[in-house]
């Protein structure tokens, strides 16, 4: 009897788990199985993928949210440098600089910015800092103290920071990220539900051989998308799998546990929108790729687990 081969969804990002759905859900509606248990799931995944669809195009505006945070520890480094090294000057001993410090320092002190704050606020408040620093004479005495640049590039953050806030309303799209997940999530679901129950058709039905061949047809696509894989890093199936960290065992006698040495998981329990996606992925689609070395939806981790997406139950 054939079985399919348990893909860890989990690992997959965003995009990539997109395009292994789109995939799975093209040769389904290709092969035309009448079964009515069947059917009834397979109508049950179309519209999971369609929602699965509708929130990854919303949710692709997150990367702006990734963006959105660099600015932002951007502009917040440089202002604790500026700010360190103009009190640092105020020490000096030096009349003429400790002069320029001091009154720069009196600046700072009025607004007693927060690099912690709310974004919003903090914006508020480095808004107006800036545009008390940005005086001829405060110019002139940072230029004095040689800070001229650090204040520059912390302007050029601040700006950037607006700039993408009025690009995208993140708590929208952080929202629709969560969509995301619950629709990954879903998909996740009855898929498992019909590649289980399609194992259970190919063992009892009297013509198993339309079964038999959409199995073999689909883990034939998951193994040429690991073998491209396995080719970029160096690594073969075998070397992977051996990565996992434990026995491989059949997923399909698991009650619908899919294992490759645990529990489903890229390094953790299943995850869908946050990007988590580490080691070897099950798609390789530059076009679809999120951003997320890094770029968590909002600063999600692309801190995934383990190497292998593909546990070979047989």
């Amino acid at each position: 009897m054939s079985k399919f081969l348990r893909p860890n969804k989990a690992s997959l990002k965003n995009g990539q788990h997109f395009s292994f759905m789109q995939a799975f859900v093209t040769v389904l509606e290709q092969q035309g199985f009448t079964a009515s248990k069947i059917t009834a799931l397979k109508t049950q995944l179309l519209a999971a993928f369609e929602a699965e669809n509708n929130c990854y195009m919303l949710a692709r505006t997150s990367e702006l949210i990734a963006q959105r945070d660099e600015a932002d520890r951007r502009r917040d480094n440089y202002y604790s440098r500026l700010h360190a090294i103009v009190r640092a000057w105020a020490e000096s001993g030096d009349p003429d600089m400790e002069a320029a410090a001091n009154v720069l320092i009196k600046v700072f002190k009025l607004y007693k910015l927060k690099t912690s704050a709310q974004m919003d606020d903090e914006t508020g408040v480095m808004e107006n800092l800036i545009t008390d620093l940005s005086t001829t004479a405060n110019l002139a005495h940072m230029a004095t103290l040689h800070v001229s640049w650090l204040f520059q590039q912390m302007c050029q953050g601040h700006e950037d920071v607006k700039s993408i806030r009025l690009q995208e309303g993140a708590e929208v799209s952080e929202r629709e990220l969560g969509a995301l997940v619950t629709a990954r999530k879903e998909c996740d679901r009855l898929y498992d539900e019909l590649t289980y129950l399609i194992e259970a058709f190919e063992k009892t039905a009297d013509d198993a051989a339309p079964y038999t061949a959409f199995i073999s047809l689909w883990n034939g696509t998951l193994k040429i998308y690991q073998d491209m894989l396995d080719r970029k890093s160096g690594s073969s199936s075998s070397s992977s799998s051996s990565q996992q960290g434990g026995t491989s065992q059949p997923s399909g006698e698991q009650g619908g546990t899919e294992q490759g040495g645990g529990t489903e998981q890229g390094g953790g329990t299943e995850q869908g929108g946050d990007d988590n996606g580490g080691g070897g992925t099950l798609i390789d689609d530059p076009e679809l790729d999120d951003n997320n070395g890094g770029q968590n939806g909002g600063g999600s981790n692309d801190n995934g687990g383990g190497g292998v997406l593909i546990d070979d139950g047989e």
